[in-house]
């Protein structure tokens, strides 16, 4: 009776499941289907029209030759005209690689030295550091998001590569995570490491730092892909068109009275292109360090 009832709470878990990540992939889905779609499009009477993709239900016949939706013959087009609509696109998929890969370097950075600072060193108020540190996440982004402008505007770095990467160098969840992965770091290498002759950095660099892959594997997730998406920094550093970024720039695809969805979608697509790929590079990192947090937890 027991066995039965757990594998009905197993089936009901995973028909949940299942339905959450439907749910979920949905709306990307949909983007994917709307981004194959043409503007405007010849019906089997040669009369032109134009595509409604806010009908619904969409009339997807994928299995036909071509395969339609929305009524129209599905078609590659939009993810070149991308780049013919707006030359720039290319430009701000550049600006966009440069400012998340600078991010994200910068946070493994100053996360791995900082976190392991904090969890092996000894100084005065270490603990009343870190204690603040934390307190810093408490505050609202917009609250510094004047002063971080100021600043940079004063150092002349707006509209450049540094002003948009010089304030998000350092994230304190990547010292928080950091610093919670070297407490549980044995310290025996290390003492090891130390009696075979290895100095303080040749300890961390040659010993600690490759066995936290698994951390930084996830940082590295989190902060890319935070960068990646992010809108309100870019959007307040640059006033030039030449220095935005792939968020500001889907803007450029609708007017006041009209959204090209098909650009939009396209456009989008090619953007989550990178999310994915750096998601499922370090997918493998990324699971080991929850599935240690939850064996050492």
């Amino acid at each position: 009776m027991t066995i039965s009832r757990w594998k009905i709470a197993r089936i009901v878990s995973y028909i949940i499941l299942i339905a959450y990540t439907l749910l979920s992939l949905f709306p990307f889905l949909w983007a994917a289907l709307v981004s194959f779609v043409p503007l405007t499009y010849t019906d089997e009477n040669g009369v032109t029209k134009g595509t409604d993709v806010m009908s619904w239900p969409p009339n997807i016949r994928l299995f036909e030759i071509p395969p339609k939706a929305f009524d129209a013959p599905l078609t590659l087009e939009n993810y070149v005209k991308v780049f013919e609509v707006v030359p720039l696109y290319s430009r701000w998929f550049l600006n966009t690689l440069i400012y998340a890969s600078l991010v994200t370097i910068g946070n493994i950075l100053i996360g791995t030295l900082g976190g392991y600072a904090f969890a092996r060193l000894r100084f005065p108020l270490k603990e009343f550091w870190f204690m603040l540190f934390l307190g810093t996440m408490m505050i609202p982004s917009q609250v510094t998001m004047i002063p971080q402008y100021t600043l940079m505007a004063n150092w002349d770095l707006v509209n450049t590569y540094s002003g948009m990467v010089f304030p998000k160098l350092a994230n304190i969840f990547g010292l928080f995570l950091m610093r919670q992965f070297f407490m549980n770091f044995p310290k025996e290498m290390e003492e090891a490491a130390r009696i075979d002759g290895s100095g303080f950095f040749g300890t961390f660099f040659k010993i600690v730092l490759p066995n936290a892959r698994p951390a930084i594997g996830a940082l590295a997730i989190y902060t890319f892909l935070g960068a990646w998406n992010d809108f309100q920094w870019p959007l307040i550093i640059t006033s030039r068109q030449e220095m935005y970024t792939l968020t500001l720039g889907l803007n450029f695809f609708k007017t006041s009275y009209y959204t090209f969805w098909p650009y939009m979608m396209a456009a989008t697509i090619i953007m989550t292109i990178p999310m994915i790929i750096i998601f499922l590079s370090f997918q493998n990192q990324f699971v080991e360090t929850g599935r240690a947090a939850a064996v050492k937890g």
